[in-house]
């Protein structure tokens, strides 16, 4: 599973002609491009989620991009996995995903990992990165997540969706409530839900974008909130969330740093 970390692209070697219509962008510039180019992120999951978010994020030019999956290619993600196509079925996602990114974007570092996350590699897969994203249907993996990132002190954009509708939560605690402040770590039963190619696009779509404003260090919108999004009805609401003082996770992690 493990593939050497390499450096990301210089912010001196950009290609400036690649980016230049972001680069006009008043809050990115040249100097934020160059933040860009120095950023590395962590997607685990190249699906219906992971599938925008790595593309944005790649054509962003996030300077190195690490990602990793455990799935093949199947008939049924094609109405939504836009990174795998009708001839990928049967490979590794992580194999269809790297050559899809590596044609998009050839002037980044792309990492791609095969395999589960757990608690016995989450955290070191992420060591290095400097924000992780979820993109996985499953609680269990978003807690081994969540538990990881909090460990290593990184910040971590959750996204899941279900048929019309989303969420997105960014954690960074203590700054933040982490993400089992708000969903409480408990036994759950993988099951399969619907859903619509149209809303994975629309929530990944909008990680790669919370995880471009942090790393410009512009305004988060996802911070302290929980944006719920209502496809049939076109609606954003944006839920005010706190930090539990107690979470068996965070508030113990926190206390057993502090001594």
């Amino acid at each position: 599973m493990d593939k050497p970390v390499s450096r990301p692209q210089k912010a001196d070697d950009l290609n400036y002609m690649r980016y230049s219509r972001q680069i006009k962008i008043d809050q990115i510039g040249i100097e934020g491009q160059k933040k860009l180019a120095n950023a590395s992120v962590f997607v685990a999951g190249a699906g219906g989620l992971g599938s925008p978010v790595l593309t944005y994020l790649a054509l962003a030019g996030i300077g190195r991009l690490g990602f990793i999956d455990s799935d093949t290619v199947d008939l049924s993600n094609l109405n939504r996995q836009f990174l795998h196509h009708n001839n990928d079925i049967g490979k590794f996602k992580s194999e269809s995903a790297e050559e899809k990114l590596s044609s998009l974007n050839s002037e980044i570092d792309i990492i791609p990992y095969t395999g589960l996350l757990t608690d016995k590699n989450a955290e070191t897969i992420f060591k290095g990165y400097d924000l992780i994203l979820g993109a996985v249907d499953s609680f269990e993996t978003r807690f081994v997540i969540n538990r990881a990132c909090i460990f290593l002190g990184i910040p971590y954009i959750d996204g899941g969706i279900n048929g019309f509708s989303g969420c997105i939560m960014f954690s960074f605690p203590p700054k933040t409530p982490c993400f089992a402040c708000i969903f409480p770590e408990k036994a759950e039963k993988k099951k399969s839900v619907g859903v619509i190619g149209t809303t994975a696009g629309f929530i990944g779509t909008m990680e790669a974008n919370i995880a471009i404003l942090h790393l410009l260090e512009l305004q988060n919108p996802a911070e302290n909130r929980l944006l719920l999004y209502d496809g049939l009805r076109m609606n954003i609401d944006h839920i005010e969330i706190k930090r539990n003082d107690i979470c068996p996770v965070c508030a113990e992690s926190f206390a057993a740093k502090c001594g």
